[in-house]
């Protein structure tokens, strides 16, 4: 299940091998004289997209970009618009593998990771293959920075990667602090807050990639921030 950017669209993928594209309408009520906003997600769906054989692993949909994709674990990247749903391309992972990741920037290029082969292989939004390169272990989280011009990365290697929507080639490390890391997230100002399978939340700030708070689960105990 993914939104646009604006919250006007709403993509889900099925264990049908389907994608529903559904409106997200925003109605007004009053409540205690007070102007309150709800959405409502349209029961009839703009569009219910086909072309995989597989459950729906991944989704991306864009208002500006008029593009919806889906990731299966056919293998397979298929291309639909969002105004009219109408099929566009294909896209096949090189080994056939199920695709378990997939990232697009505003700027149209695309990456496709796949669990199977620790794999990252670059697209731009024509088909055209970029680039590829080894993960080097699994990944749990693959993130866009809020220029879209790097992909963050983490996983169980414990540490977060950047590396350029460009090449894919890795221009940043940050040491981790031993932990498999399970979420991530990119903040506006470009700070990393990466979730560790123990409980713990890692914030990384970009000035200082030396400098990371850990917040412990217990939340009596003091944030502690390596020197």
């Amino acid at each position: 299940m993914i939104f646009t950017a604006d919250g006007s669209i709403l993509a889900t993928g099925s264990y049908d091998t389907t994608v529903m594209v559904r409106e997200v309408l925003r109605a007004r009520a009053l409540e205690k004289r007070v102007p309150r906003k709800d959405c409502i997600i349209a029961e009839t769906p703009l569009h219910i997209l086909s072309g995989h054989d597989d459950i729906i692993t991944c989704l991306y949909v864009s208002v500006e970009l008029d593009i919806v994709i889906s990731g299966s674990k056919d293998g397979t990247c298929v291309f639909h618009t969002l105004r009219y749903g109408r099929y566009v391309r294909s896209l096949q992972h090189p080994s056939g593998s199920a695709l378990s990741k997939l990232v697009t920037s505003q700027h149209g290029r695309i990456v496709l990771y796949a669990d199977a082969d620790l794999s990252l292989h670059l697209y731009s939004i024509n088909g055209k293959h970029l680039a590829s390169a080894e993960a080097n272990g699994r990944l749990n989280c693959v993130e866009l920075s809020g220029c879209g011009e790097f992909l963050v990365c983490a996983g169980d290697q414990g540490q977060i990667v950047v590396r350029s929507m460009n090449t894919l080639e890795v221009v940043r490390r940050f040491s981790g602090v031993g932990k498999i890391i399970t979420s991530l997230t990119v903040t506006p100002e470009e700070c990393f807050l990466a979730g560790t399978k123990d409980g713990n939340l890692l914030v990384y700030s970009i000035e200082n990639p030396q400098r990371k708070a850990i917040v412990p689960r217990n939340p009596k105990t003091k944030v502690m921030i390596p020197g």
